[in-house]
């Protein structure tokens, strides 16, 4: 069990992983989002009920590590967090590609914001336990783009795969390029953070015995089982370090 106090304030932050078309107001429904974040904030709240800690997600939809970067005073440090989780870095790979960078920049690129990120943290909340969660992307092929192997029976509204339109060139690129922020993201965790949450291999194993559309239904996006993996690995690592 992760013993929080009512002191205590955990945020999350990341993109549309994290962000799980979160609430911006305050109906409780809705205000963490619907995803790992959710699930962790249900179990830790449940544990500590009787000290009342916070929860506050910021993640948003689309944001690379920069973009992150460039709200942090408000939307972290404003919020005085004393564990702050961050999973970014695959958007990183699709701007890089949208802007003519070499997945090596890309890696520099989100190594740098990354770490400025954990800094200026430190400098503010020296006291913060940081949490950085691996980074991942499983390219789905184009042959198939029903959601029959996801979690879900398909209902009647349409709605297109968001990877629909990826090119071959596309998915390469961003497969070497997320592959090397998935090394920087370990690199900054075991120099800066407290702790570093594995999960691109333990997504491997759990879609090889099964189907990639059942835990990432589109190839960047966890499907319900997939969120589930990253909640149980980010408790099993929290659990172990702090």
């Amino acid at each position: 069990m992760i013993y929080l106090n009512s002191e205590d304030i955990v945020l999350f932050s990341g993109d549309s992983i994290t962000d799980g078309n979160r609430g911006r107001k305050m109906d409780c429904n809705h205000i963490m989002g619907h995803g790992y974040q959710f699930i962790v904030s249900a179990k830790l709240a449940y544990d500590n009920s009787e000290r009342r800690p916070k929860f506050v997600n910021k993640g948003y939809s689309g944001a690379t590590m920069g973009k992150l970067l460039e709200t942090w005073q408000e939307d972290v440090i404003a919020n005085r967090p004393t564990v702050l989780s961050i999973l970014a870095g695959t958007n990183d790979g699709l701007f890089g590609f949208q802007n003519g960078l070499t997945v090596s920049e890309v890696e520099e690129r989100y190594e740098n914001d990354l770490t400025k990120a954990v800094r200026q943290t430190r400098e503010a909340l020296p006291d913060t336990k940081i949490i950085i969660c691996e980074p991942f992307y499983f390219p789905l092929s184009k042959e198939d783009l029903s959601y029959r192997f996801t979690p879900h029976i398909e209902c009647e509204a349409e709605f297109e795969r968001p990877d629909t339109n990826e090119t071959t060139e596309q998915m390469k690129y961003k497969s070497e390029a997320i592959s090397l922020t998935r090394r920087a993201a370990k690199r900054v965790a075991e120099g800066e953070a407290a702790v570093f949450v594995p999960l691109y291999k333990k997504l491997a194993e759990k879609i090889s015995a099964s189907k990639t559309e059942y835990y990432m239904w589109d190839g960047t996006h966890p499907s319900i089982a997939g969120h589930m993996l990253i909640a149980e690995e980010w408790l099993k690592a929290v659990e172990k370090e702090i």
